[in-house]
């Protein structure tokens, strides 16, 4: 790997390597696209802090080939017992499990080819930065951006004291965001309602949560108000002191104070523990008014902050590099124009802002498992499933079917190939190999047909040819190649039973035949797409 001296130019260059950065990598070097990412953190994170990668997350891995490297270092994570369940009490020693029965959780409900899965950060994190080195990306740990100039034709950036230049910055720098501050981006915010102490402990309680492992325990008694998380199951955990910010900081916190709190936690005054690593956060939201100045794209928690109830955070932000990352390779390719740029705050910032109302109707502890009480049944009601934030969200904007008929941007009931979702799962027979539908998407735009003529093949041919854009066709039926294994693939998308899709590379349907598509206008929905043509009136 060259040293960040040795390079003067980048197409991208990524500021973060938390799991939002390391993913923005990996996703551009999918698509072509050389990039350098800088972190001023010496090594990966620490912390566990976020644990749960959705199943929407998991297919993004799966398209660029490292879903089992993740699903790998998943199934080292936990020790002992499963993922999931809650907890209340005093004490650890005589808390009680929630009653779950019944309540809708949201994960993994909708038909996909991955499954979720535990994997925490702290041990996600190196893999992704390996596997970013292996593909190609510049990968620089201990290295902090100091300065950050902007013209019209590029950004140049200041890292330890070396210059480099890029033709757009990835700013996924974390909650604080410097970049953010000093672009003097405003943005929506709410006030934190709670302030907690991450510590981060190795202390045995395999024996004590024998047969009644769990997700989240929440711990209230004179001495501690805490939750704790599961890490492994066994030896490892993050306990959540509350604290007042007002009357302390996390000087206060001192491994021997910490270690004294988790013992009240557990309610066992003989534990031995070893304080790993702590910090401070709060729930408090801050969703950026704006994710792109310029040639600078904010992601990840630099665009939006939240609690992380429901696990929203770090999945949002791996999903906004998604939709960034093709979007960036297409204009650096010079097959798009800037205002497909623009479409990734069109069709990401509203997400934010529902992951972080969804957050925030779950800060109650009973609430966030979905039981409602006197005090939080508002909070309750209001809740929409994971699945229709992570999965079934709706993009609306010019990236999506011009000219068509489209809705307000939002989540739908049922993936049906709807323009602006993702596209629906469904396993296909290809020879002696199952795949699933997802797996036509990328890293290129897609047609996928049930029709039998070749007028989609002469469609794509020629509008490659004009556009520069990759277009691949994929035919599904019993006379073609891709057999469903079960269930019709017309039928399951409301097609008529010669209809297409134009899929884009990030899987989601950007046009379909009965809303206007024809072969004989490919050339030009491409082009209006990515912003080559201007979108009608009525589009997006």
């Amino acid at each position: 790997m060259p040293s960040l001296e040795d390079t003067s130019h980048t197409p991208v260059l990524i500021v973060g390597g938390g799991l939002v950065g390391l993913s923005a990598a990996l996703f551009l070097r999918y698509h072509g696209v050389d990039c350098v990412l800088v972190e001023r953190r010496e090594h990966p994170s620490e912390l566990p802090r976020s644990r749960g990668v959705h199943v929407r997350t998991v297919e993004l891995f799966r398209q660029i080939g490292i879903e089992e490297h993740v699903q790998h270092v998943a199934r080292s994570a936990l020790k002992a017992g499963a993922f999931g369940g809650a907890r209340m009490g005093k004490t650890l020693m005589d808390s009680t499990d929630l009653p779950m029965d019944g309540v809708r959780r949201g994960i993994g409900a909708d038909p996909s080819p991955s499954s979720f899965c535990f994997c925490p950060q702290v041990l996600l994190e190196p893999v992704l930065a390996d596997l970013a080195r292996e593909r190609g990306a510049d990968v620089h740990f201990g290295a902090e951006l100091l300065e950050l100039r902007q013209d019209a034709d590029h950004v140049t950036a200041t890292v330890n004291g070396h210059t480099i230049t890029a033709d757009y910055l990835i700013a996924a720098d974390g909650a604080g965001s410097p970049i953010r501050e000093t672009l003097g981006i405003a943005g929506w915010s709410l006030p934190s309602l709670h302030h907690y102490v991450n510590a981060y402990a190795r202390v045995d309680l395999a024996e004590t949560v024998q047969g009644r492992t769990f997700s989240q325990c929440e711990i209230v008694n004179d001495d501690v108000r805490a939750l704790i998380l599961a890490k492994n199951n066994t030896d490892e955990w993050s306990f959540h002191l509350e604290y007042d910010p007002r009357a302390e900081t996390l000087r206060d916190y001192p491994p021997d104070r910490c270690a004294d709190l988790v013992r009240a936690a557990v309610g066992r005054s003989d534990l031995d523990v070893e304080i790993l690593a702590a910090s401070t956060w709060d729930d408090g939201v801050h969703v950026a008014d704006e994710y792109r100045r310029g040639r600078v794209l904010l992601a990840g928690d630099a665009a939006h902050r939240h609690a992380p109830w429901g696990g929203f955070g770090a999945n949002t932000g791996i999903a906004d590099a998604h939709n960034l990352a093709w979007k960036l390779a297409a204009v650096l390719a010079g097959h798009a124009d800037s205002p497909l740029l623009d479409t990734y705050q069109t069709e990401r910032r509203p997400r934010a802002v529902l992951a972080a109302e969804q957050a925030r109707a779950r800060t109650d502890f009973l609430a966030r498992y979905g039981i409602a009480t006197h005090q939080n049944r508002d909070d309750v009601a209001r809740h929409i499933d994971s699945g229709a934030i992570m999965t079934r969200y709706r993009y609306a904007s010019s990236a999506v079917c011009p000219g068509a008929d489209t809705q307000e941007q939002g989540w739908v009931n049922e993936l049906t190939a709807q323009s602006g979702t993702r596209l629906p799962h469904m396993w296909l027979k290809s020879g002696d190999a199952e795949v699933s539908t997802l797996d036509l998407c990328g890293p290129g735009f897609a047609i996928v047909t049930t029709a039998t003529t070749d007028d989609w093949d002469r469609a794509a041919q020629s509008a490659a040819a004009r556009t520069g854009l990759t277009v691949s066709v994929h035919r599904i039926g019993q006379a073609a190649n891709l057999v469903p294994v079960e269930g019709d693939w017309a039928e399951a998308t409301e097609s008529p039973a010669d209809g297409a899709l134009l899929v884009r590379p990030d899987g989601h349907v950007a046009a379909r035949t009965d809303e206007g598509l024809r072969p004989d206008d490919l050339d030009r929905v491409l082009l209006t797409l990515v912003g080559r043509l201007p979108s009608p009136p009525d589009a997006g």
